[in-house]
Formats: structure tokens, C-alpha cells, sequence
């Protein structure tokens, strides 16, 4: 909820929220009204650091707010970052879950259906435990659409009971 007025980003007590604009601000400095962008576009009107060098800067603001306004901006960076390494560290955590070496084999046994069951297999697997891990994935799908058809029914029950 960064974005709207009132929203939980501090420097929202620079800015009016522009009427009818859903990320339109207006500075408290100097009256500029910015039509979109939201309150980023804002800080970067403030810290008089836009990236992309297309905001105007702010004539009146102290230099306190700018440096306020500037921490702000590095302190979302850092998080973002932040967030960013830490997905991609769990991505390759997932990735090696399953080995180094991998085979992807499509089971292309039942024609009889459209849709093809994907398998992983590690590379160095026997093709004996191939066949038992395709054959415990099909017990899985197979147990977990009974399950759903028996809540399925269970539902449909109670509604004509009722």
C-alpha cells in the first residue's frame, strides 16, 4: 500500500493527493503537481535524484527533507536488493533439491489423453526406479483426484439436504 493517499510511505506528508489521479500528487513545497508516477515520482522531485533525469526538482524544499527523502529512496533500493538476492539464493536452493545432472522425459505411454505427464529424473537413475517413481506420481494424482471427487460429492449432498 505505498501507492494512494495516505498510504504507509512516510513521505506522504509532503504531498496532497491529486483529486481523480489514483497516483497523482501535489508537493507541499511548491504546488507542482505530478499526474503520475506516485509518491516515487515524488521523492525523486524532493531528493532532486531521478534516475531518469525527467522531474522536475523542487525549489523550496529544506535541505533536512531532501536528505530525509534521499535516505528513503536508498533504504527501498537496499530492500529491493535485498529481496532480490534472497529469491534468487532460494530459486538455486529449489534448483539444487533435484541434483545436477537432470533428464526430462515425457511419459508418452497413455495416448489415449491430450495432456502429457512430465517427469524429472536424475541422470544417474536405474530405469527400474524410473518406472516406480512414475508409477508413485500416477498413485499420487490418481488418490488425490478421488479425494477431490468425494469432497465434490460430500458438497453436492449437502446442498440438496438443505
Amino acid at each position: 500500500m505505498a501507492s494512494g493517499s495516505g498510504g504507509r510511505d512516510p513521505a506522504w506528508r509532503y504531498c496532497t493527493p491529486l483529486d481523480g489521479h489514483k497516483n497523482g500528487t501535489i508537493c507541499n513545497y511548491c504546488g507542482l503537481t505530478i499526474r503520475c508516477g506516485g509518491i516515487t515520482r515524488l521523492k525523486f522531485h524532493l531528493s532532486h535524484t531521478d534516475p531518469h533525469s525527467n522531474t522536475k526538482k523542487c525549489p523550496n524544499v529544506s535541505s533536512e527533507v531532501k536528505q530525509e527523502v534521499k535516505q528513503l529512496l536508498e533504504h527501498k533500493s537496499k530492500a529491493k536488493a535485498k529481496k532480490a538476492a534472497d529469491m534468487e539464493e532460494i530459486q538455486a536452493e529449489l534448483r539444487g533439491t533435484m541434483g545436477g545432472k537432470h533428464h526430462t522425459l515425457v511419459d508418452d505411454d497413455d495416448d489415449d489423453q491430450g495432456d502429457e505427464d512430465v517427469y524429472m529424473y536424475s541422470a544417474d537413475m536405474h530405469p527400474d526406479e524410473r518406472d516406480e517413481y512414475r508409477e508413485a506420481v500416477r498413485a499420487s494424482k490418481a488418490s488425490e483426484w478421488n479425494r477431490e471427487q468425494v469432497v465434490g460429492f460430500m458438497r453436492g449432498k449437502r446442498k440438496i439436504a438443505r
